[in-house]
């Protein structure tokens, strides 16, 4: 297994600054809390995955309880809990490891499964989840031998699931713009490499903003 350390780099200056405090050479997926001071990231210790905080200037990391081979964190809006998942069930929990609530992902949207890399973003508002999930559906492209992948909506509050793109396209790495526009990857049947979407909620159509685009994110 490859090495993966954490790294700020600041945009302005481009200065790149190595946490080191993180004890484990292999973690990955680094989330910023709403308040630019923290990070949260999964970590591998003691041969399995794990989710851990560290403060941005390195100090303060500790391994969250509980949360043993769960993927994808996602802040909440409020910034004391947290939203993550463990292939087959989301997870909502705070920062000492106790469980708010959980949901089962073939109980709220059936035929569907998660990978490690499979996305979880939540609306800045707190209301929604955006994610990425892997479809038992047949998908006919020469350049695609992996289930495919679809974008869903979770209402947290009525806990309704919505898909919001269509059988045949393949998409994922959805992030929140505001609590109705977000950005995504789409590749079609005649590319090679996928390529960068902005789509809103409140309107099927999307609107194209680069191609050969990989690990998009948004900025605040």
């Amino acid at each position: 297994m490859e090495n993966r350390f954490l790294a700020i780099i600041a945009l302005e200056t481009g200065k790149a600054t190595l946490l080191k405090n993180a004890p484990s050479p292999n973690s990955f997926n680094p989330v910023w809390s709403p308040d630019s001071q923290k990070l949260l990231f999964n970590t591998f210790i003691d041969n399995d995955w794990h989710l851990a905080l560290i403060n941005a200037d390195g100090s303060g990391y500790h391994i969250i309880k509980n949360t043993q081979n769960e993927y994808s964190p996602a802040w909440a809006a409020n910034g004391t809990s947290f939203l993550s998942h463990d292939l087959e069930t989301i997870y909502w929990m705070d920062f000492e490891g106790n469980l708010i609530k959980k949901w089962r992902l073939n109980v709220i949207i059936p035929h569907a499964s998660m990978s490690s890399a499979s996305h979880i973003n939540v609306s800045p508002n707190g209301k929604t989840l955006i994610m990425d999930v892997d479809m038992d559906e047949n998908i006919h492209r020469t350049n695609w031998n992996e289930p495919p992948l679809a974008l869903w909506t979770f209402d947290l509050d009525s806990e309704k699931a919505i898909r919001i793109t269509p059988k045949g396209v393949l998409a994922w790495s959805p992030f929140w713009i505001n609590s109705e526009e977000f950005i995504f990857l789409e590749q079609r049947g005649n590319e090679k490499s996928p390529s960068l979407f902005r789509g809103s909620l409140k309107s099927p159509s999307k609107t194209l903003l680069l191609k050969d685009v990989q690990t998009p994110s948004v900025s605040r």
